[in-house]
């Protein structure tokens, strides 16, 4: 079995959120406007209350649509054995590599759409779907190699 890198991707965001995250981005890139082309200066201003509701004026329309339009993705390099979490927006995103010695066990599971699931845990048990399958003997044998190529210990649930 060669399977030397996994890439473990979400999906993109739902059309609400995207809808959602773009109107709050929208009114970040307003508000920023507004303060550049207005003939108050932010340093002049004498009371610290008035620069800090700015501010967040300002920014929490951004924090907002950021947290509706982030993502995140799991990758797996299975040779140099590393893990990361990819979080991106659009095109722009980031990840640190972690090694993972630390995973558990390898497990099949047979979920509510009658699907078999390959996961891999963590020792802080966290679940990783890495396949699914239609037949429970296909995710066997991929789950099983899976865990011998990855040293950890491989249960088989129903």
């Amino acid at each position: 079995m060669e399977t030397k890198n996994v890439i473990i991707f979400f999906g993109k965001k739902s059309i609400l959120n995207r809808i959602i995250a773009s109107i709050f981005y929208s009114l970040f890139v307003f508000l920023l406007y507004k303060f550049f082309i207005s003939d108050i200066s932010f340093f002049e201003l004498k009371s610290h209350k008035k620069q800090r509701s700015i501010v967040f004026g300002i920014l929490i329309p951004l924090i907002i649509a950021i947290k509706f339009s982030i993502s995140a993705s799991h990758h797996f390099n299975f040779e140099e054995m590393k893990y990361r979490t990819f979080y991106f927006i659009g095109p722009f995103g980031y990840g640190f590599w972690k090694n993972f010695k630390k995973l558990d066990r390898v497990s099949t599971f047979l979920n509510q759409r009658d699907e078999c699931e390959v996961n891999i845990w963590d020792v802080r048990k966290n679940k990783y779907k890495i396949a699914a399958f239609d037949e429970i003997d296909n995710a066997v044998i991929y789950g099983r190699d899976l865990a011998t190529q990855l040293n950890v210990k491989f249960k088989e649930r129903k």
